[in-house]
């Protein structure tokens, strides 16, 4: 419990990345009437919209990224909605919300406190590990953290949170055009402070994007289920679970917005959900202009979760690619027997060139491209123990006993939810979903022609997927346990929105009763016990504070160098060393800028690469000091080299290790062997005023 006092002290940056997330959603939201339960779901992907879009529009009018220019934004799309009321007025008298209304019985008082705290105690389920085991000042050592600390050091520094260009800083000297979500970072930035910027991202990625899953899983179970309440109970329980989301994601491989993409999914899917059933019932054709917002409001949802990260749009198209079938099926079928065959026929070939157009155009995008490109690892060794992980959502051990005690617990579970979705219409699209997400595992972990390529996508992870598949699963497994947990009709119970299967109409009596929901809660608590084992060993024992030998910082003091690197330098330095010494932290924990701010370098940074190559030779290759010179680098950062990807780093950097500083440098301050020097080999070399600004650093100075 030694960082829970550090954790407590980060409350005011929680409690404002919540509201930021989920105020301008909700405002947006409830001008253009959206139903109370969609809106919640979905305010954090509307929040990420406007972040993402105002992100690339303000940079487009070159103003910089800020709070007041944020809410200017969110001014602008609240008024683009009132203008949309007004003509809704003008145009339609439905008044009922965006959604429709709630299909099943509104839940009482009592019901939604009972909702409220299986969400907290999910909630708390994901934060007492985080609370516990990470020090919320102390950087990750995950490979992606050290990115993104640094991307949301950049759209502060530049005031540029575009997609299109907010990262261009992030890849060493010089700065090309890099296309990288900013969503994460912009929403960062809004609220980091000097100092903060470690708080505020480990807030945002351990303590909110749980939040966000949670309640948007909730608000789903009640869309895909709104006759039993039960749902919205349990939904939330089963996904806390699973350790291959968030937990895995955010403390255990720093992937943190593509994490936040993915909690915005089940928000998304509730919005469809209601959009899909509001066609059904007429909407469309009564109040087109009404129903229009409806699909509007949903598109902007998705704008949100796809500008957050773009895989999302791939996986939103994968799942719901069985929905659109069917959809595209009853739409031709319709329009065969009320059209005449020659219009029929011609859009029927407009609407399949267009399609074959639109799959070519992503197909053959280079990065879809090099996606479907990547090596199949697949193969058929340990057949029975991947199967198994397909549907615990983990690997599992080859022992015999653990593989059947798994497949025993989750397989019994599973099958009496699968014969309950069977029989439900409103159900079987998770199922659909849940179905397509494991074919793409199993295309991850077999040799499957086409599978194995698709799953590249998501770079051939089965971790990814597994996480995707959280969403479906949860969803499955909580509709069996609600299903056991409602009483029947002959023992006071409601008529049930989905038909029992015959095999299991003997045990229909048993529902409801103290022996059934005795056997539901020990269901969850093994569940969540399993879960959370795998999740400690798996996410948060890793997300611990690395600190020693062999780690990017070995001491407490080598820390303090870093933090205090700012009063030991002029305003405006730059530093160079190999970011795994400790140095690519130095622009979040000392506000020093480094040349390099992530793990890897980049081929295109022809002066940083050579620099990292020859640095050593500051002696005798005048190139190097012209290049000091040219980028007002006057700092080098010595340590010892530390190991990554199984490689010493003087291996992949020889320039920055083994450097003579017996002369030409002088020592500035020095930490349990990490040293830094102030270069004087060069002669003086004055710091650049003009360091953030990208007129000047798009070329090279060693011409190569």
């Amino acid at each position: 419990m030694e960082h829970l006092q550090a954790w407590i002290g980060t409350a005011p940056l929680l409690l404002a990345l919540l509201g930021l997330l989920y105020l301008p959603g909700l405002l947006v939201l409830a001008l253009a009437r959206v139903r109370r339960n969609l809106a919640i779901g979905l305010a954090p992907a509307i929040t990420c919209g406007l972040v993402g879009v105002g992100g690339i529009a303000l940079d487009l009018l070159g103003v910089r990224w800020g709070r007041l220019s944020f809410l200017a934004v969110v001014a602008a799309a609240c008024l683009l909605v009132l203008a949309y009321r007004w003509l809704l007025h003008r145009w339609g008298t439905d008044r009922r919300p965006l959604g429709g209304e709630v299909a099943g019985p509104r839940g009482s008082t009592a019901q939604h406190l009972a909702i409220a705290g299986a969400v907290l105690v999910a909630v708390l389920l994901h934060w007492i590990p985080v609370l516990v085991v990470v020090d919320p000042g102390f950087p990750s050592a995950l490979t992606d953290p050290m990115f993104h600390y640094n991307g949301i050091h950049a759209v502060m520094s530049t005031g540029n949170a575009s997609m299109f260009g907010a990262m261009d800083w992030n890849h060493g000297l010089r700065v090309l055009e890099t296309t990288y979500p900013a969503v994460w970072h912009a929403l960062a930035a809004l609220v980091a402070g000097p100092g903060t910027t470690l708080q505020v991202a480990h807030v945002l990625a351990l303590l909110v994007t749980p939040v966000v899953f949670l309640v948007g899983i909730t608000c789903l179970g009640a869309e895909a289920f709104p006759r039993r309440r039960e749902m919205m109970l349990l939904a939330p329980l089963v996904a806390a679970g699973f350790a291959a989301f968030p937990d895995y994601m955010t403390a255990g491989k720093g992937f943190w917005p593509n994490a936040l993409a993915l909690a915005l999914l089940p928000g998304v899917l509730a919005v469809m959900i209601a959009v899909i059933i509001d066609a059904s019932r007429g909407r469309l054709a009564r109040n087109w202009v009404r129903y229009l917002g409806s699909v509007l409001v949903l598109l902007a949802g998705i704008a949100g979760m796809v500008l957050s990260h773009p895989t999302l749009l791939f996986t939103l198209l994968w799942v719901c690619a069985p929905g659109i079938a069917v959809v595209v099926f009853r739409l031709v079928r319709r329009l065969w027997r009320v059209w005449p065959r020659s219009r029929f026929l011609a859009a029927a070939l407009l609407m399949a060139a267009l399609g074959a157009v639109v799959l070519v155009v992503v197909l053959s995008h280079p990065q879809v491209q090099a996606s479907m490109s990547r090596p199949v690892t697949g193969t058929w060794t340990a057949f029975l123990p991947r199967l198994t992980s397909t549907l615990v959502l983990w690997s599992t051990t080859p022992n015999p006993l653990v593989l059947c005690a798994l497949l025993l617990f989750y397989g019994s579970v599973f099958a009496v939810a699968v014969a309950f979705a069977i029989r439900s219409r409103r159900s079987r699209w998770v199922l659909a979903a849940w179905a397509m997400q494991t074919l793409l595992v199993l295309g991850v972990y077999f040799p499957l022609p086409g599978l194995s390529s698709i799953a590249g996508i998501w770079y051939a992870d089965a971790y990814r997927l597994f996480a995707i598949q959280v969403v479906f699963l949860a969803l499955l497994l909580s509709m069996a346990l609600s299903m056991a947990w409602t009483p029947s009709p002959a023992h006071g119970g409601a008529e049930p929105a989905v038909r029992w299967p015959a095999a299991l109409e003997r045990v229909r009596p048993l529902a409801g009763h103290r022996a059934a929901r005795g056997l539901v809660a020990a269901v969850l608590v093994v569940h969540l016990a399993l879960g959370g084992f795998l999740s400690w060993r798996a996410a948060y024992a890793p997300a611990a504070p690395a600190i020693g030998q062999e780690r990017i910082i070995s001491s407490p003091q080598e820390l303090e160098l870093l933090e205090e690197l700012d009063e030991l330098v002029p305003e405006g330095s730059v530093v160079l060393g190999d970011p795994l010494s400790g140095i690519g932290y130095a622009p979040v924990l000392g506000d020093v800028d480094s040349v390099f701010t992530q793990f890897t370098t980049r081929s295109l940074d022809r002066d940083g690469t050579f620099l990292a190559e020859h640095f050593a030779d500051i002696h005798e290759d005048v190139r190097v000091c012209t290049v000091l010179r040219h980028y007002g680098i006057g700092y080098y950062y010595e340590d010892e080299p530390v190991q990554y990807e199984g490689e010493s780093r003087e291996i992949g950097l020889p320039g920055l290790y083994d450097v003579d500083t017996s002369e030409g440098f002088t020592p500035i301050a020095s930490a349990d062997g990490a040293t830094l020097w102030r270069v004087d080999a060069c002669g003086e070399i004055d710091p650049r005023e003009d360091w953030w600004q990208e007129d000047w650093r798009g070329g090279t100075v060693t011409g190569r």
